[in-house]
């Protein structure tokens, strides 16, 4: 029976066997889950996959290697933003960032990127009515550090 098993186990682990790396970093901006926040990532060969817990909203997204030198990357965005007073947002954007160090290395990284922003304005402290809504397109801005 377990000589019957090995091989299939074989042949499957090869699939799964993809390496990826933890990264930790913290900055200000929609990547990083509004004003300031905290961001965690797995990183690998060409890619990164995140999650982002700032003050006041979190974000989830991804971000692409765009060059051979590791300097440029593309990526996507989304989140929530939620407003002390009671406008939340909404947003999904396109994001470039320049990583001064590299893609694969610790250091500081900047972007920019387009975002469409959905905001819900309610109408008393804590209520889940919507006063006003409104949807518009914003440049944003990001800068962190990456451990």
């Amino acid at each position: 029976m377990h000589k019957a098993i090995l091989p299939l186990i074989i042949a499957f682990a090869s699939f799964s066997s993809q390496s990826a790396d933890f990264e930790f970093s913290t900055g200000g901006g929609t990547q990083y889950g509004g004003f300031i926040g905290i961001q965690g990532g797995l990183k690998f060969e060409k890619s990164r996959y995140f999650a982002a817990l700032g003050l006041f909203g979190v974000s989830a997204g991804a971000q692409f290697q765009m060059s051979n030198d590791g300097h440029h990357s593309l990526g996507v965005n989304g989140g929530t933003m939620y407003g002390i007073f009671g406008g939340d947002k909404d947003y999904i954007a396109m994001t470039y960032n320049y990583h001064f160090k590299g893609f694969h290395n610790s250091g500081w990284e900047i972007g920019t990127g387009v975002g469409y922003f959905k905001t819900e304005e309610h109408s008393i402290w804590f209520s889940s009515d919507v006063a006003e809504e409104e949807e518009k397109a914003h440049i944003i801005f990001n800068i962190g550090y990456k451990f």
